[in-house]
């Protein structure tokens, strides 16, 4: 079963290196693809991914302008073909060998998502007050909107088999950090199975997180994103077409590409 990864990163030059190192040596085997999202890095994650990618031909830089985590992961679904199509933070939060329990998770549902609210879950460094505390009113926020049953919308980890990724792609809007709460709700609206899989998740350093400032954000956010789906036209689960696990082929993209892209060789 072939396996794309999409790693979006901005300005991750002390970090994806280590990320990617473990990643290629711990996923082995030709049928895994990692695809490095670079969201306009002004630093040299650019050099470090590049320097992975002559190395070893599974590592493949895809260059942006600013779109957001949103935007990148969006934009880099539709160049992947894949079986299976999921995403990780450049951080190194998520260890490999949880990428893969989350791919074997795949086989019996649609998707699966990392969980760090589960109680089997194993977070060896507790985060600070401030990013608790905002992940805690986020969460809950989340809860209190969508409805969703997932106690955390955000871990960083996340894989769909494509067929679903496909059907999904095309009603999704959120260009930010929201992008996880889109997928979850588009697949609940299609009947999608999602599986919730703990997680051992790694706190590093170098999070961008303002408590205050982003509080505001989030919020900003997250009513736009309630108000698109009050109004988006999805098909129910009884309107799926049967045929939607069609064979193989790239994801179908909104605009021409005009990104610059930078593959090994």
């Amino acid at each position: 079963m072939r396996v794309d990864i999409v790693i979006p990163a901005h300005n991750e030059q002390e970090r994806i290196g280590p990320m990617l190192d473990a990643y290629l040596s711990r996923c082995g085997g030709p049928d895994m693809r990692f695809l490095v999202a670079l969201d306009r890095c002004t630093d040299r994650t650019a050099d470090v991914v590049a320097a992975r990618a002559a190395r070893d031909p599974r590592v493949v830089t895809v260059e942006y302008p600013k779109l957001g985590k949103g935007g990148v992961l969006m934009e880099t679904f539709r160049r992947c073909d894949a079986d299976l199509v999921g995403f990780v933070d450049a951080d190194g939060a998520t260890p490999p060998s949880e990428m893969l329990r989350l791919i074997d998770a795949t086989r019996g549902s649609d998707g699966a998502i990392a969980s760090r609210k589960h109680p089997a879950s194993v977070l060896p460094a507790r985060r600070g007050l401030a990013r608790e505390m905002t992940s805690a009113g986020f969460a809950f926020w989340v809860r209190r909107l969508f409805r969703l049953p997932y106690a955390d919308t955000q871990c960083g980890a996340k894989v769909f088999r494509r067929a679903a990724m496909e059907r999904m792609l095309p009603l999704l809007t959120s260009r930010d950090f929201l992008l996880d709460v889109d997928l979850l709700l588009v697949a609940r609206r299609l009947g999608y199975r999602i599986e919730t899989v703990p997680t051992i998740w790694i706190d590093r350093e170098g999070s961008r997180l303002r408590a205050a400032a982003d509080a505001r954000r989030m919020a900003a956010s997250t009513l736009r994103l309630w108000l698109h789906h009050r109004v988006i036209p999805v098909e129910t689960e009884g309107e799926r077409d049967p045929s939607a696990a069609a064979a193989p082929g790239p994801l179908p993209s909104a605009e021409p590409d005009t990104e610059e892209r930078r593959a090994a060789a």
